[in-house]
C-alpha cells in the first residue's frame, strides 16, 4: 500500500486487461463501467502507474525538498492553482478543506516573500516550483 497527495478517481485493473471504472465518480453506488478496449486500458494503467510513483509507503512520510523547501502537497497545490483551478477545486482534488488551501497558500506566500497570490506565482515559475 502506498499514499500520495493526489489520488486519481477509483479504478480497479486487473492483468492489464480489464478495468472497472465508477460511472459517476462522484457517486460510486450508481456502478461500474467494466473497460476491455485496450487503449482506454493503457491511458488508465499510466495514469495509475503515475500516481504510485509519486506515492509514498503507507506510514513513510516524504521529507519536504531540500531544494525548495516544498512538500509534495504543496507543489502539487501551485501547480492545480497554477492550471487555473480554484481553492475549492484544488482542495476537493487533494483531499483539503478551502480553510487548507488558504493556510497552505499563507505558508507558501510568507516563504517566497510575495503579498499577493499573483506575486508567489510568478515568484514560485522564477524558482523553478512551477
Amino acid at each position: 500500500m502506498r499514499t500520495g497527495p493526489v489520488l486519481p478517481q477509483h479504478l480497479v485493473i486487473v492483468d492489464h486487461t480489464q478495468a472497472l471504472v465508477p460511472i459517476d465518480p462522484a457517486d460510486s453506488r450508481k456502478g461500474a463501467l467494466h473497460v476491455t478496449e485496450p487503449g482506454i486500458l493503457s491511458a488508465l494503467t499510466e495514469l495509475f502507474e503515475q500516481a504510485w510513483n509519486t506515492a509514498v509507503p503507507l506510514g513513510a512520510t516524504r521529507a519536504e525538498d531540500p531544494a525548495t523547501g516544498l512538500t509534495d502537497t504543496e507543489r502539487e497545490l501551485l501547480r492545480l492553482l497554477g492550471s487555473g483551478r480554484t481553492d475549492e477545486a484544488a482542495g476537493q482534488r487533494l483531499g483539503l478543506s478551502s480553510r487548507t488551501v488558504s493556510r497552505y497558500m499563507a505558508s507558501i506566500m510568507e516563504r517566497l516573500g510575495a503579498s499577493s497570490r499573483f506575486e508567489a506565482g510568478i515568484k514560485a515559475a522564477q524558482r523553478g516550483w512551477l
